[in-house]
């Protein structure tokens, strides 16, 4: 083992090929720690998880962030699941760490930078995934939307998605989750027990976009609302949207092809998330008896074909999605 706060790469090059479960506690505050898990073929920084912390999107393939509960404490990971890159998630690990740990950044802070930072090395590599792709697709329709019922400045201001919070917008008055599905019926992905719970007292609101492919010269592409978006934020907020679009995993490529073409299937459709919506939570886990401390992640898939959309949404939210919501 090394001296230094880290495992040197020899070192951890030695505990990879052991093929042994390792747990290395790295020296500091708060407390963090490298383990290499052979069963999962992945390595990984395990931080305490604060209040604070929302969803982490990287935005790349091999490297993911995911809530965990260890000894009754929420816990984040950090993880690198490619094992052919292993040497290179190591060094992204301890750059992390090191941000956590002697910069005194948030783990979502410092996951964020430490991609940024890497750029041109990283940003070759990655590319949205079909679903990722879907998925901020909808969220741009949703920022556009809210563009004429607030402020240019308000909206991209409150699109916090990108920046690793929990709910893709905080608005003054609700926090908003925008979801996004090419299937025929109402069903999307859920990726944590914690994505569907409320902050505090604020309500929160599902929008529900269902799209499907686009022939030529109907709908959209991923690249022509980008394009759309950023002449309707106007150039006062312009830095603060393409930041924001970056973190997301927008990357530009003018090399490339326009990508696939998406139009609305339905209109949008507006959910509150209260105690009657259909969701999984660690409270309600809980309360029917589950052991907490064995589940370690949950990702699972939502139908509301069947669930009836709330008669009482915000009228402004209402007139912005009925205006701006569909492509």
């Amino acid at each position: 083992m090394s001296d230094n706060r880290h495992l040197d790469p020899e070192n951890f090059a030695e505990a990879v090929a052991s093929g042994v479960p390792l747990e290395y506690p790295i020296l500091g505050n708060p407390r963090l720690s490298l383990f290499i898990n052979p069963s999962r073929h992945e390595i990984g920084l395990r931080a305490p998880r604060t209040s604070k912390e929302g969803r982490i999107e990287t935005g790349l393939t091999h490297v993911q962030c995911r809530s965990v509960l260890l000894g009754g404490a929420q816990h984040i990971e950090v993880v690198v699941n490619h094992p052919a890159m292993f040497a290179e998630g190591h060094a992204i690990l301890c750059l992390v760490a090191d941000r956590i740990q002697l910069a005194g950044r948030s783990v979502s802070a410092a996951v964020t930078e430490t991609i940024r930072s890497l750029g041109l090395l990283l940003r070759s590599q990655v590319a949205l995934s079909p679903e990722r792709e879907v998925g901020l697709f909808g969220e741009l329709v949703t920022l556009r939307s809210l563009i004429g019922c607030v402020s240019a400045e308000d909206a991209v201001g409150g699109w916090i998605g990108p920046l690793a919070e929990e709910h893709d917008f905080s608005l003054r008055e609700m926090d908003l989750e925008a979801k996004s599905t090419l299937s025929e019926d109402r069903e999307h992905w859920i990726s944590s027990l914690t994505q569907l719970v409320p902050t505090l007292s604020r309500p929160l609101w599902l929008v529900s976009h269902q799209f499907t492919a686009a022939g030529p010269g109907q709908g959209r592409t991923l690249a022509e609302l980008v394009t759309e978006v950023r002449a309707a934020v106007g150039s006062a907020v312009l830095t603060d949207f393409n930041r924001r679009l970056a973190a997301a995993g927008w990357r530009e490529d003018p090399m490339k092809d326009s990508g696939r073409r998406f139009r609305s299937r339905t209109s949008p459709a507006l959910y509150l998330v209260d105690e009657a919506f259909p969701r999984l939570t660690p409270a309600n886990l809980a309360g029917a008896g589950a052991h907490m401390s064995s589940i370690t992640e949950v990702r699972y898939r939502l139908d509301l074909s069947a669930v009836p959309q709330t008669r009482h949404a915000p009228l402004r939210l209402r007139s912005a999605l009925a205006s701006g919501g569909t492509v």
